[in-house]
């Protein structure tokens, strides 16, 4: 087996337990794995086969919220009308689920009552320290009792204007991140800026933010652990995968993306990918690579489209470049598929 296989197998396993991958599209993910292999990879690894994937031995129910029927309308809605005015409807509603998974009874209300007056949430995690969770500079410092959370973070969608934000940080000694939720009042004594031009038809503003504030432990997001978020993305990723290729049709038709037959075949294995994945109602080991697969697909999908000059304006070609990125990127997703199954070798 080549080696370009053998790095493509740890999304192409994913993918094709739930249905066989189209070849082209292999070709396609087998490349794009091998060209993200690094140095440790290359040098350490043992470069033999992956097994097979065994059946998870432990299962458990994956929630079901309302919120899911409403983001699958707008979904729906996105293949006839575009991105740019649902999109920020769809990730409040992503916000909605996060916060039934993770905050107490007591938060939910607070946020309510904050919503209720038109002050909107905001999600605030890629930190310029990079992805690596040691290098952040965004912590909450713990000073004999009392709590204090330095922020610093870019790219945030809408941070220039924050009404309430939960913000993810490390902490001394934690080998995991902790969410927090700051009120109004805290997050308008943060320095906050935008960044760049806006995407998609400029609805999409982009923002970094910076500060020190006291805190309290009744700002921790602690329900759930770190369960509540690999459920949180099983439910939202393949959901969030769908709307992009539901963008793609659209600007198809809006004649601003040529597309392939392999192509459209792609697209429409994709959106089937993403269909069995939102009516599954079992959660196991296998839930958080398949998404992270299907994510890693739509990824180098949209790529190859820019790359292969099949969108037509600079505009298109940067708001599909950014969701290449937007709830991970290849390297993460890939990074994360390989660390789970390096081990699971014929």
């Amino acid at each position: 087996m080549e080696i370009q296989s053998i790095a493509g197998s740890f999304v192409v396993t994913q993918l094709s337990s739930v249905s066989p991958v189209p070849a082209s599209l292999q070709d396609l993910l087998e490349k794009a794995c091998m060209r993200l292999f690094d140095a440790s990879m290359i040098i350490e690894d043992p470069l033999t086969a992956l097994a097979p994937l065994r059946e998870p031995s432990v299962k458990q129910p994956l929630e079901q919220f309302e919120q899911t029927f409403v983001i699958d309308q707008i979904i729906d809605r996105v293949r006839d009308e575009g991105l740019a005015d649902h999109f920020h409807e769809m990730i409040g509603l992503f916000g909605s689920i996060m916060m039934s998974l993770t905050a107490t009874e007591e938060q939910l209300a607070q946020v309510n009552s904050w919503v209720e007056q038109g002050i909107f949430g905001h999600f605030l995690m890629t930190d310029p320290g990079g992805p690596s969770l040691q290098s952040w500079k965004t912590e909450l410092q713990d000073t004999d009792g009392a709590l204090r959370l330095n922020v610093n973070k870019i790219h945030g969608i809408e941070a220039q204007k924050l009404g309430f934000a939960m913000v993810v940080a490390k902490q001394a000694a934690r080998p995991f991140p902790i969410t927090l939720m700051l009120p109004p009042e805290l997050c308008s004594e943060l320095k906050q800026s935008s960044i760049g031009e806006a995407f998609l038809d400029g609805k999409l503003q982009l923002g970094n933010c910076r500060g020190s504030v006291p805190v309290t432990k009744e700002m921790l997001l602690s329900k759930g652990g770190l369960g509540s978020v690999n459920r949180f993305l099983t439910l939202v990723r393949p959901r969030f995968v769908k709307s992009l290729m539901h963008f793609v049709l659209w600007l198809k038709d809006q004649g601003e993306v040529e597309l392939s037959v392999a192509d459209q075949e792609s697209i429409e294995y994709l959106i089937y990918l993403c269909n069995e994945q939102t009516s599954a109602t079992i959660f196991s080991m296998h839930s958080v690579n398949r998404v992270l697969a299907t994510k890693f697909a739509s990824n180098e999908l949209l790529l190859h489209l820019v790359s292969s000059g099949k969108v037509k304006s600079k505009a298109r070609q940067r708001d599909l470049l950014a969701f290449t990125k937007m709830e991970g990127s290849s390297y993460r997703c890939f990074f994360e598929i390989y660390s789970k199954s390096k081990g699971h070798r014929l």
